[in-house]
């Protein structure tokens, strides 16, 4: 009796101990691949035009309407224009066999990323003081806001690729 038990309790403790522990590769992979990333960007956009495209008629021109009458519309062109060209960065680095020069390359580049991502912080930061100070009215304030997350998620994007493409995950 005493080993049956004994067997009942090794196996269940066994079990216990392997519930968990196993890989589940269904559908969880993390892209891996530059490209596996840029297909990923398309369809989180493409989500996200189809997402905007249902929003209503009036309050896309409230939004419009508020942006025209309240200090007029701002310009993300420059921070578009960086996250670009860090992007293609990330896309034309080239890796080695040398870790220390990978290390290298992947923290110079990590660095211009955080970069932008600050100045879009601080940007961020601006544009909700101004919100708070009432000097900017509320559909600005959230207009804003949307385009600065969007230009974050593409900034995401290239990060998720660099660390990809180096194999390091900061």
């Amino acid at each position: 009796m005493k080993k049956v038990v004994l067997f009942l309790v090794l196996t269940l403790m066994a079990g216990l101990a392997l519930t968990g522990c196993s890989q589940n590769d269904s559908g969880n992979a993390e892209a891996t691949t530059t490209q596996d990333v840029a297909t990923e960007a398309a369809n989180n956009d493409a989500k996200d035009d189809a997402d905007d495209a249902s929003a209503t008629t009036t309050e896309q021109a409230a939004s419009t309407t508020a942006e025209n009458t309240n200090s007029g519309s701002y310009d993300f062109s420059s921070y578009e224009e960086r996250i670009d060209a860090v992007t293609k960065e990330v896309n034309d680095a080239k890796t080695s066999s040398n870790s220390s020069t990978n290390q290298d390359r992947f923290f110079d580049l990590k660095q211009k990323i955080d970069a932008i991502d600050d100045d879009l912080d601080s940007l961020d930061d601006t544009f909700e003081h101004a919100y708070e100070s009432g000097d900017m009215n509320f559909d600005t304030y959230k207009s804003r806001e949307r385009s600065i997350e969007k230009l974050e998620d593409q900034l995401d994007l290239a990060e998720d690729a660099l660390e990809n493409k180096f194999g390091i995950d900061d």
